[in-house]
């Protein structure tokens, strides 16, 4: 049955590095949200402010969503944003580690030289869930095609400050949700997320990893429901 507060609102999406609006897919479905509710937000910018933007002018009973690298966008503007709900996955609120800078440049230098699939074919054992090789595989084929984004997408990542001060004023119900096995934003940063939130809650996804939207949708959409349930129990 469809809840009430996800089905029957509109969605504002940012997804991760080297991803497509295919990593919200079963999670939305699996919310009965229509395709026409969904409004997706392209990281093609190398720096936040260039995204401020996209969250001006939007509904009350919008819910802002982001995964990863979309994540850590939506989250430095959670004080600024009127909206209804932000789910945040996967989310790292520091700024970058600059000894991830090697490593960050490394794979974008293999992306433009090799492309997406390429690149990402022999970095990607950290993939959990029910079905992994069909994660990889959907992991892979969102690469190749936002290969050409990787420039501004590295830029971002390095470039960003900090969202813990934005999440401290965010007046906004906020969910951090990261899987136990993720090794890009670890429990952790979840949690400090949550916590920095006037009216933020934690969620842990037991078993999964950075992908955890791909991994197990269902499991992603149970979280976030029952969420939501405990929200409509404090109205």
């Amino acid at each position: 049955m469809a809840i009430e507060g996800l089905s029957n609102k509109p969605w504002l999406l940012l997804h991760g590095t080297l991803c497509t609006g295919a990593v919200f897919e079963g999670f939305l479905d699996a919310l009965d949200v229509a395709n026409s509710a969904r409004t997706y937000v392209t990281l093609d910018r190398p720096s936040i402010e260039d995204y401020r933007m996209d969250f001006e002018g939007l509904a009350n009973d919008t819910i802002v969503c982001g995964f990863s690298l979309g994540a850590i966008v939506a989250a430095h503007f959670a004080d600024s944003i009127i909206a209804d709900r932000l789910i945040l996955f996967g989310l790292n609120p520091y700024a970058d580690d600059p000894a991830k800078a090697p490593s960050r440049h490394a794979l974008a230098q293999d992306v433009q030289t090799h492309g997406g699939a390429e690149a990402l074919r022999t970095r990607l054992s950290g993939v959990f869930g029910p079905d992994p090789d069909t994660t990889r595989a959907a992991i892979i084929r969102m690469a190749e095609v936002t290969a050409p984004l990787i420039g501004a997408q590295t830029q971002l990542a390095l470039s960003r400050p900090g969202a813990l001060l934005a999440l401290k004023r965010a007046v906004m119900p906020v969910l951090a949700a990261t899987g136990t096995h993720d090794q890009a934003a670890p429990t952790p940063q979840g949690q400090a997320a949550a916590q920095s939130a006037p009216n933020g809650q934690f969620r842990t996804l037991d078993g999964l990893g950075h992908f955890a939207l791909l991994e197990d949708p269902n499991t992603c959409a149970t979280v976030v429901r029952n969420w939501q349930e405990a929200l409509n129990e404090h109205l």
